[in-house]
């Protein structure tokens, strides 16, 4: 990827601030647009994905660590914050696998479907 490729990755990464954007989706078909191959574009996209985790993740845990944890809570955490972590890492590695193999489009229709089911939703009951 060149620094342009970056830049425009990086500015859909940050047009995913607006509600209903996908951040790794604005990121891998701005990656795609650009002539990146899929399984590199979803690689950096994950990759850019990366200090804002980790930047939520520290800010969670000076919350946690400044509200404090009632002892028998510490189990529940820590269960939470593995599944979290290997659930994570199995779909990167799903997708990833899946981009070497196939195209978006039938994600690209889920998440379609799915946006039009919650405009819908949304309408029903008055955009509350």
């Amino acid at each position: 990827m060149s620094w342009y490729d970056a830049l425009v990755s990086g500015l859909a990464q940050a047009a995913a601030i607006a509600p209903g954007i996908s951040r790794s989706g604005a990121t891998i078909a701005a990656g795609l647009l650009l002539g990146v191959k899929r399984t590199a574009a979803a690689r950096y996209s994950f990759l850019l994905s990366v200090p804002v985790i980790l930047g939520a993740g520290a800010l969670s845990l000076l919350d946690l660590f400044s509200d404090g944890v009632p002892a028998g809570e510490w189990p529940l955490l820590i269960g939470g914050f593995l599944a979290a972590a290997l659930s994570g890492y199995l779909c990167i590695r799903f997708l990833l696998n899946y981009l070497r193999r196939g195209r978006l489009y039938v994600f690209a229709a889920y998440l379609w479907l799915f946006g039009l089911l919650n405009l819908v939703v949304a309408l029903a009951r008055g955009w509350r």
